[in-house]
């Protein structure tokens, strides 16, 4: 039971003559005060459901009379009933049901948390799986809610989302497998003021990816008089997604496209380039054949990038200083791999990502003997099949398909992308 509260100031204080330091602890006094008056308000709400009242006045629920008792929207009273609910003991019937969140009704009587805080908490532990014992899935609710004491409800929140995560690996690892592919849509269509009006929605991973680019672009710009900037959040988030499309068009001024920048890359000799060789076969990106005065115009108005190439394409070995591929060696990747070397996959190298062929956080290194280009979907297929991935003697990777696709598992090559050669002989 919440003790009697009374009021610090009573109504009707001159607060202009009020100090600075007393308005503070003014606000403060308050602050509690309204939040141990919601907790005792709780504790009359869980007791009009123990006690039958809404029927009692014609009602169907605790909720229905509360919206017209203190004029709240049909939303409030179903939270304010939820939180009583889950902080106080009531009667169900002839059944007493107990607090599912007394850590919670605790701070909450006492004025340490908010309501925002007590929603953030109840969320979080609605979602612990079934499967986690009532005495850990209790000390899980009260780091919550010394989270809460010391947080804003949006700490306590990512706090709780973290936490489910973790629980659902250790609890429901078998029950829910890695998807083969994420859950990304993205629907658009323009608008008779020809506005193009679109919606979707992006797995974690892309997600934060998106959110941690338009983030520095979205911030308030103040103008260079010192005005203030008067956009709202939605029209800076809107800005900035035209700004990084804008971006994406000057390809030049992005520093990467899908881990490297856009450049010309021919496989020919200094000389050849030079008009001292032969020139035979020069190919433009590894697998363009151009004639060699058509690359020395080209190379006018392009950076040239040297690539010292082994006998089987080897190139660059990092060891494991780095962790991800750098720009020399996803250059050199392209000029081996051309593309994803799943089988038969279309995607070009500018579309794919660097994968470990062993892992690295099993020891494996950033070299070209230990990296291959995968596309999105088949780098996760990598890692939630049984298809693996090896370096052949001649130094280019090869698929290895799993057991129940071919008994024999016979490595699998991706031939889309080698050069046609035509036979004129």
């Amino acid at each position: 039971m919440v003790a009697p509260i009374e009021l610090p100031v009573q109504r009707g204080t001159d607060w202009c003559r009020a100090d600075k330091a007393a308005l503070v602890v003014a606000v403060r006094e308050r602050e509690v005060l309204i939040r141990r008056l919601q907790a005792e308000q709780g504790e009359i709400l869980a007791e009009m459901q123990s006690r039958g009242v809404p029927q009692t006045f014609g009602y169907a629920s605790v909720e229905a009379l509360l919206k017209d008792m203190v004029s709240c929207t049909r939303s409030d009273g179903r939270k304010r009933v939820r939180r009583a609910l889950a902080c106080n003991d009531y009667t169900e019937g002839i059944h007493r049901v107990s607090a599912s969140a007394p850590a919670t009704a605790e701070a909450f009587g006492e004025g340490a948390i908010t309501t925002a805080h007590v929603d953030s908490i109840l969320a979080t532990l609605a979602e612990v799986p079934g499967t986690v014992p009532e005495q850990e899935r209790n000390s899980y609710e009260r780091i919550l809610v010394n989270l809460a004491r010391k947080s804003h409800p949006a700490s306590v929140t990512k706090a709780g989302n973290r936490l489910l995560a973790w629980l659902e690996q250790d609890h429901l690892k078998s029950d829910r497998p890695l998807r083969l592919r994420p859950e990304r849509e993205l629907t658009w269509a323009w608008n008779r003021d020809r506005q193009l009006c679109f919606a979707g929605r992006l797995d974690a991973v892309s997600g934060a990816l998106f959110e941690k680019l338009i983030s520095p672009l979205a911030k308030p710009r103040p103008a260079e008089n010192g005005e203030r900037d008067l956009r709202t959040v939605d029209q800076r988030h809107g800005d900035a997604f035209a700004e990084l499309l804008d971006y994406t068009q000057r390809a030049a001024d992005l520093p990467t496209e899908a881990g490297e920048q856009p450049v010309l890359m021919v496989t020919m000799s200094i000389d050849d380039l030079r008009g001292r060789g032969d020139a035979t076969s020069p190919l433009l990106n590894g697998d363009i054949p151009v004639d060699a005065e058509e690359v020395r115009l080209l190379a006018c108005d392009a950076r040239i990038i040297p690539a010292v190439l082994g006998g089987k394409g080897e190139v660059l070995d990092l060891g494991r200083e780095e962790r991800t591929a750098n720009r020399a060696q996803r250059r050199a990747l392209h000029l081996r791999d051309q593309g994803c070397v799943f089988p038969s996959c279309t995607r070009p190298a500018n579309w794919t990502q660097a994968h470990h062929i062993r892992e690295w956080a099993d020891g494996g290194p950033t070299d070209l003997r230990n990296l291959a280009l995968l596309c999105g979907m088949h780098h996760r297929l990598i890692h939630t099949s049984d298809w693996t991935i090896r370096i052949a003697a001649d130094g280019r990777p090869e698929c290895i398909p799993p057991p129940w696709l071919d008994a024999t598992r016979t490595p699998r090559r991706n031939h889309t992308f080698e050069p046609v050669v035509l036979d004129t002989g």
